[in-house]
């Protein structure tokens, strides 16, 4: 007898079969005064893995009044391995109101591939004052 194909017609597993590991972080910066862009967290997916974002949130709000206010704002950007940097979420105060806030969610799913890079940054061109920022992500990695 002769046998065409493969020995055995086993399916490739799902992702959430394949070794999924559950990563999750955030940055909770409390009264910070005026800064320069400032990267406060990255991933990367490894080589060999693949990731899917399933929840990402930037958050500012405004602590004290700025002397002279500036723009502020929390972003987070995806950077395809190879590629420029590209912005996926962000949130902007304009304005110098005590407890005047933003922020943005984004929930479902991004596939991040081996090389690609997520960062969340906050930047405060103000004089003076200080700003709350709350940036996390959750995604789910595996084997790709």
């Amino acid at each position: 007898m002769v046998r065409v194909g493969t020995p055995s017609a086993v399916a490739r597993p799902a992702w959430y079969d394949r070794n999924p590991i559950s990563r999750i972080d955030h940055y909770w910066g409390l009264t910070v005064a005026p800064h320069a862009l400032t990267t406060r967290l990255t991933y990367t997916v490894p080589a060999g893995k693949k990731a899917i974002l399933e929840a990402l949130q930037v958050r500012c709000i405004r602590r004290t009044a700025a002397t002279t206010v500036g723009l502020v704002y929390a972003v987070a950007y995806i950077t395809p391995s190879g590629a420029s940097e590209k912005e996926l979420l962000d949130c902007y105060l304009f304005t110098n109101n005590v407890g005047d806030k933003d922020g943005q969610a984004l929930q479902g799913t991004v596939t991040l591939f081996a090389g690609d890079v997520l960062g969340l940054k906050t930047y405060d061109g103000s004089t003076g004052g200080t700003v709350d920022y709350f940036l996390a992500y959750k995604l789910t990695e595996f084997d790709a």
